[in-house]
């Protein structure tokens, strides 16, 4: 019966993609895209079952961190390279197995109800209601390997098993579920953690343990332990990357909140957000609502809580079940670690001892346990109290209106959301590549070529540059990607290699240096140049427009041809032009340097009264430390209104995890009031100008607000462990189009770029600046 009623409603609420699942996109975009594109570019073009080379071009990434699905992907995979291609029809077996997951999750809570001796009429319909009311979901529009809903229920039914049989062949079924779900996101691996962990230490303080000390060890071992040592030699034989992230972004900003989880705040309760107003700070990692029976049934729990603590009974037996009250103080436990305890409470500094956890971004999502749990010792604890007092209406009616009200909030729970996940893809429909943004794939030989490079470029998952993509370039990229087979040097992944990253990325940046990424390249065709026609390219990105060969135009897409050839020559004509530059202006001498434009504003700052071991140039540059603001300038900025500046400095040692996360905030203030004219607040990282040796130039435009007004830049690392030590050096605020000469020693700067090497000029003016050491 549970079955028949999970599929009705999976067919009720996502009968249209089940008719039709290889044209039905549960999202078109964003992560929901990715994960559709990198299973369908690892079950159609990798040789390799454990690597997707589609990203990330010219090294690829391993499966696990691509968010797509590889333990279903491979077996497409298989199939398809032994008995019949179906890799077609990927997206379709991907949108199924997600829908279905939800009536294999209903069959394994009804399996939990089972062994607790419930009813099977009244556990089927509990357990399609929680599944209708799961927070997982909502992960159908962007998150697929979060939303297969039965890993939980799962779990949890196998350590009721194990508990009334323990012994090595339960032990290793709950290993072998531990492995694949872990292999399907590492927060399931969390899940289990919790659950296993503290039911195993719960049976060792047990009176009426079932194992000692040494087997409950040994469980530990098999359960736990022994799937994550295999799931990372794994991962270590198929990849060489060492330099993935520790600091992974949103681990205290994705936090639960109490009112995400015991509060509505969607239909048909969207009255509640109007009038608690909290939710307007609550993210929508952390809504994940326990449903009004639930909540009605932990407020009378805490009041009897309270009450047994007061007469002095046993307030922690929440049921007449031993592994049922461990699975509540469990998820409770799971909630409180969702809402940042005990991080929160100034004790920040233990999440860089928390190993593994600390790469699970989202805490939020552990409320996901409380969910499940506290529904099941609700329902549990209501029914029996059903059968103790059998003869009593009152008991019935308010079984009725409990599973009434599970059912109401379920079906509007996945209502809303189904409505958002039937998305259609005109441009992956298009297999006659007759669209105009489709047109050119025809005109084009995929072989002649080794990558895609698009115009504008992306790069999303190194946790230490953030370059998202703008007008839909993203997804034009995976889908020119998809229907030629070629990869991209773009990225939309997780826990992408620091270097690989930066290598990737020096090609739409300024060419202080020669292009390391082209020594790894293991072809010699050119790229492909993808350019958006709605996107206007900064002039990084014309210079690769300027030296590549046209091959396709129209009014949606251009695509070009950068020969490698062209990319080593863009080097020195980068230094030719600065040359140019350079000879081709009269220089007037303003305050020790040399100006393009004598009435143009400008600050200098090279730190050289702060001396250091370490500099950009010169004896000096500036330290600061990390968990403290430091300002970097405060001072006036004599320009007129309106005019365009832009600030540049140099930051050190980029290439270390979490350098450039460094926040920059500027502040601009009229001179007469003080009032703040200006906020920016941003960081490093987003604004890259290009990399010198192990400095990284910070560039950021702005606009001078008032005449002479007060400027004023501060910097601050919140990612790394506190006292870690960082230097800036030689900050720069000029006038656009206004350029800056000077010297410090031996060494000249051209708006705040060294001249050396193949850039030291020899013209009469650099002579002149060198020789009287402007």
């Amino acid at each position: 019966m549970t079955v028949l009623l999970a599929t009705a409603v999976v067919f009720l609420f996502f009968g249209k993609i089940i008719f039709d699942p290889n044209n039905n996109y549960y999202s078109a975009d964003g992560d929901g895209f990715k994960a559709y594109y990198g299973a369908i570019y690892h079950a159609k073009y990798d040789t390799s079952l454990m690597r997707m080379n589609g990203m990330n071009y010219p090294y690829g990434e391993m499966v696990f961190f691509t968010g797509s699905q590889p333990a279903v992907v491979n077996v497409v995979k298989f199939i398809s390279a032994h008995f019949i291609d179906i890799s077609d029809n990927i997206v379709g077996i991907m949108n199924l197995l997600m829908i279905f997951s939800i009536v294999a999750a209903a069959g394994f809570l009804f399996l939990v109800f089972f062994e607790l001796n419930v009813n099977w009429w009244y556990a089927s319909v509990v357990s399609a209601g929680i599944c209708m009311l799961s927070p997982q979901i909502a992960r159908f529009g962007g998150h697929f390997s979060l939303s297969w809903m039965f890993w939980i229920p799962f779990m949890l039914f196998l350590v009721l098993r194990f508990h009334k049989k323990p012994g090595y062949k339960n032990a290793g079924l709950i290993a072998l579920v531990t492995f694949f779900s872990g292999a399907m996101h590492m927060y399931f691996y969390g899940f289990n953690g919790f659950i296993i962990g503290l039911y195993l230490l719960a049976q060792l303080v047990n009176k009426e343990r079932s194992f000692g000390l040494i087997k409950g060890f040994v469980y530990f071992f098999i359960q736990l332990i022994l799937p994550f040592l295999i799931f990372q030699w794994l991962v270590g034989g198929y990849d060489s990357v060492v330099d993935r992230t520790s600091y992974p972004y949103g681990f205290f900003a994705y936090r639960g909140h109490p009112a995400g989880v015991l509060l509505p705040s969607g239909k048909p309760y969207g009255f509640v957000p109007e009038v608690i107003t909290v939710f307007k700070h609550v993210p929508w990692e952390s809504l994940s609502f326990i449903g009004v029976s639930a909540l009605v049934g932990f407020l009378v729990g805490m009041v009897v809580f309270v009450r047994k603590i007061v007469v002095r009974k046993n307030a922690f037996k929440i049921t007449d079940n031993f592994v049922l009250n461990t699975f509540f103080w469990t998820s409770f436990i799971a909630l409180l670690f969702s809402f940042g305890i005990p991080f929160i409470f100034g004790l920040e500094w233990m999440v860089d001892y928390v190993g593994p956890f600390r790469q699970l971004r989202a805490l939020a999502r552990f409320s996901w346990l409380f969910y499940y749990v506290l529904n099941i010792v609700v329902f549990y604890a209501l029914y029996r109290k059903l059968v103790e007092n059998n003869k009593s209406n009152l008991w019935k009616v308010l079984t009725v209106l409990a599973v009434g009200f599970l059912l109401f909030d379920g079906y509007w729970n996945i209502y809303m959301n189904s409505r958002f996940i039937q998305n259609r893809n005109a441009e992956m429909e298009d297999v006659s590549n007759s669209l105009p943004q489709n047109e050119w794939v025809s005109k084009i030989k995929p072989a002649d070529y080794q990558a895609i490079l698009p115009i504008p470029y992306f790069h999303v998952g190194s946790e230490n540059i953030w370059i998202e993509s703008k007008n839909n370039m993203q997804e034009m990229t995976m889908i020119a990607s998809l229907k030629t087979g070629l990869p991209t040097t773009a990225v939309q992944l997780s826990r992408t290699s620091i270097s690989q990253t930066y290598k990737n990325y020096t090609l739409v940046t300024e060419p202080f240096e020669s292009y390391a990424l082209l020594t790894d390249l293991p072809a010699s065709k050119p790229f492909l140049l993808l350019i958006n026609g709605d996107y206007s390219p900064n002039e990084d990105e014309q210079r690769l427009i300027r030296f590549s060969e046209p091959v396709f135009k129209n009014d949606k897409v251009e695509v070009k041809s950068l020969s490698i050839e062209a990319l080593q020559e863009m080097r020195g004509n980068y230094v030719s032009e600065i040359r140019q530059k350079i000879s081709g202006k009269i220089w007037q001498e303003v305050q020790g340097v040399e100006v393009s434009d004598s009435s143009s504003a400008f600050i200098v700052r090279n730190f050289d009264d702060q001396k250091s071991d370490i500099t950009y140039n010169g004896e000096g540059a500036l330290h600061y430390s990390t968990g403290h603001w430091k300002n970097i300038l405060n001072d006036t900025l004599k320009a007129d209104a309106g005019k365009k500046y832009k600030v540049s400095f140099w930051m050190y040692d980029y290439s270390k995890d979490g350098y450039l996360r460094t926040t920059i905030e500027l502040v601009q203030r009229n001179p007469e009031t003080q009032e703040v004219t200006n906020y920016f607040y941003s960081d490093a990282h987003r604004h890259i100008k290009g990399f010198d040796g192990k400095w990284a130039l910070i560039e950021i435009s702005i606009e001078a607000r008032n005449n002479s007004e007060l400027i004023s830049i501060s910097v601050k690392n919140d990612v790394l462990k506190n006292g870690t030590r960082l230097i800036i050096d030689e900050l720069l605020v000029r006038e656009s189009g206004t350029d800056i000469l000077y010297s410090l020693g031996e060494v000249s700067f051209f708006n705040t770029r060294q001249l050396r090497g193949e850039l030291f000029c020899t013209d009469n003016i650099h002579q002149k600046i060198v020789r009287e050491g402007k």
